[in-house]
């Protein structure tokens, strides 16, 4: 290896011999003792060099320093992009759920659209199809005013395309109820079996458990097969009696000649 190199430096160690010269030594070399000064010091190539490698040195610490630099610094702009990618992955699902959602509703609103619609056509059909008729729902109903014994009302109304009323519910009673004045014939009897009251078409009474029979505390209640007028009995009933209260029904002689209220 390279190493520095001293100058050489002529020099005295004691003052006389500064002072005078020995017998070895000349005058000139007294002369140039008395002027005497130090020699500059010389550096070799070696040195040169070394100082090179030192700042080579300096100068590889620094660009790694600059690359950790470099490095921290994708870091972190790569972990903000993996979080800024989570957060947007997030918000995807998040969006994707909501828009699910609003798909389902709008198949929903969809489906209560065309459910409506076709309710409707239903009923605009019927009401066409009423024909003159009355409507509640999607029934028609005809209020006769000739009056017929309860078999020919019965035949009457399947000629109309119908039948004798068969009332199911508070809300028929009330509508038929408020469109007469006076007693009509429905489509309920006992004919086949005293007792077993059964609609025209060929549904037991019990089975809708809807009676609107007329009846009071201190009775008779209807129906009470009276044979004073028929000794055949009340087998067919109405809606309402001769003598008034037509929001009941009352069993009476299918002989008599009523009015009538057909559905369709």
């Amino acid at each position: 290896m390279d190493t520095y190199e001293n100058c050489d430096f002529s020099k005295r160690n004691n003052s006389e011999n500064r002072n005078s010269p020995t017998d070895e030594e000349t005058e000139d070399d007294y002369e140039n003792t008395q002027q005497w000064r130090p020699k500059p010091k010389q550096c070799t190539a070696s040195s040169v060099r070394f100082d090179y490698k030192i700042i080579i040195l300096v100068l590889g610490l620094l660009l790694m320093l600059g690359a950790l630099t470099s490095l921290c610094a994708i870091g972190i702009l790569y972990h903000r992009k993996v979080v800024s990618s989570e957060k947007l992955s997030e918000k995807y699902k998040n969006a994707t759920a909501t828009l699910m959602v609003l798909e389902d509703k709008a198949n929903e609103t969809e489906q209560l659209y065309e459910m409506l619609k076709m309710k409707y056509q239903e009923v605009h059909e019927r009401l066409f199809a009423c024909n003159g008729w009355k409507s509640l729902g999607l029934k028609c109903y005809y209020f006769s005013t000739e009056k017929l014994n309860w078999i020919r009302s019965r035949d009457n109304c399947v000629g109309k395309g119908g039948h004798l009323v068969i009332i199911t519910s508070q809300t028929e009673q009330n509508f038929v109820s408020s469109q007469i004045g006076e007693t009509h014939w429905i489509g309920l009897n006992d004919l086949e079996t005293e007792g077993k009251w059964m609609w025209v078409n060929n549904q037991p009474l019990k089975e809708t458990d809807v009676k609107f029979w007329f009846s009071t505390p201190e009775g008779p209640n209807e129906p009470d097969n009276w044979q004073n007028e028929d000794p055949s009995g009340e087998d067919c009933a109405a809606l309402g009696h001769e003598i008034g209260d037509i929001n009941k029904w009352f069993d009476a002689s299918c002989r008599k000649q009523k009015r009538f209220i057909c559905e369709k």
